[in-house]
């Protein structure tokens, strides 16, 4: 049943986050059921809705299959959410600390790695980039929201080309400056299904690499299609070259 998105108030965000290493045992195998009847867990937004039960359906295991569905299931569940209040750790904070406690704990709470910082980086959101790269769920929204601006029509299809491999996202929507430039971003998209990408690792590294530098000053709003994706196979075309020049005789 749909119902009202909640918040932590900025105070219990703080007070979590500054007592995260006397809370380890609860993140690890426990969970915060006994303290979030406490004011400031439950603040109830005004516009935006989702269904509790999709929690369960999150797949924690990591792999670009399962950031696909769980893109799709959180993009799509929460009704009414814009990127303004995407913006907002407040929300992200109580997601990762009530309702989705059992995912963002399997999915990104392992061994060989401090527990307070991984908790400090996916339990939390401050700043954009927290909530858009590093919380355990925001990132999930963030994804289905850039897929939709690439490929409104088909946004499963987006997801499968940006999450076809962590070097992508992190080279094309962790970048402001063209995650959200529509037309270039669905050019970008629409090139992502060229072999060349598969063959090493910093292949889109090098790529957009290219775009940034040879894209300045251009009015993408402005051109058709064909001039958009003209000027990243040039772009691609300059990457390959430069990546036969450097390597090895």
């Amino acid at each position: 049943m749909s119902q009202p998105l909640k918040l932590l108030s900025a105070a219990t965000v703080d007070r979590l986050l500054n007592e995260r290493e006397a809370n380890l045992d609860r993140y690890s195998a426990g969970d915060f059921s006994d303290i979030e009847r406490e004011s400031g867990w439950a603040i109830e937004t005004t516009v935006a809705r989702w269904d509790s039960s999709l929690a369960a359906e999150l797949d924690p295991a990591g792999a670009p299959e399962a950031e696909i569905k769980n893109s799709l299931l959180i993009y799509r569940g929460l009704e009414g959410m814009t990127p303004a209040l995407a913006r907002d750790e407040r929300i992200w904070a109580r997601l990762c600390h009530v309702e989705c406690l059992q995912y963002a704990r399997k999915r990104w709470l392992r061994g060989g790695e401090k527990l307070g910082d991984q908790v400090r980086l996916h339990f939390f959101a401050p700043g954009f980039t927290g909530c858009r790269d590093d919380n355990a769920i925001g990132r999930l929204w963030w994804n289905g929201h850039i897929a939709a601006l690439a490929c409104p029509d088909d946004i499963e299809f987006g997801l499968k080309r940006l999450l076809a491999r962590a070097n992508i996202r992190l080279q094309v929507i962790d970048r402001a400056d063209t995650a959200f430039r529509q037309p270039l971003l669905s050019g970008i998209v629409r090139l992502l299904d060229d072999e060349w990408f598969t063959t090493y690792d910093a292949a889109v590294a090098d790529f957009m690499f290219e775009v940034n530098k040879r894209s300045g000053g251009i009015i993408f709003e402005a051109l058709k299609t064909e001039e958009i994706d003209i000027h990243l196979g040039q772009c691609l075309g300059i990457a390959k070259a430069r990546r036969t020049a450097a390597a090895p005789a």
